[in-house]
């Protein structure tokens, strides 16, 4: 299964942003919020969380390891990098969002 992320659609700080990925990677297919933008059924056994944040586009193929500590400790555990601790501008994308014809293309 493969979940697809977009950060940039939500301002929570990154402490909420782990708790609220760690309830989704225990539950892909239970759990929705407004910066899951698809949860694709890709035939592997692996969870893959596809993620724009930060400028940057992570692509993370969990191991049953990987799912376990992440299911804890969020995604950010598993990434390369230093997530921005708080984000701005949701409410701008959304408008522009809201804007868009429904039978645009991303």
């Amino acid at each position: 299964m493969k979940v697809v992320i977009d950060r940039g659609l939500c301002d929570t700080n990154l402490s909420y942003c782990q708790r609220c990925s760690a309830a989704l990677i225990r539950h892909p297919e239970g759990y929705d919020r407004p910066c899951i933008l698809d949860v694709v059924d890709d035939g592997s056994e692996l969870l893959t969380i596809e993620m724009y944040t930060d400028g940057r586009k992570l692509e993370l193929h969990l191991t049953e390891e990987d799912q376990e500590l992440a299911a804890v400790e969020g995604w950010e555990a598993l990434a390369d990098f230093d997530p921005a601790l708080f984000r701005t501008g949701a409410m701008e994308r959304w408008h522009h969002i809201s804007r868009l014809p429904a039978a645009h293309s991303a």
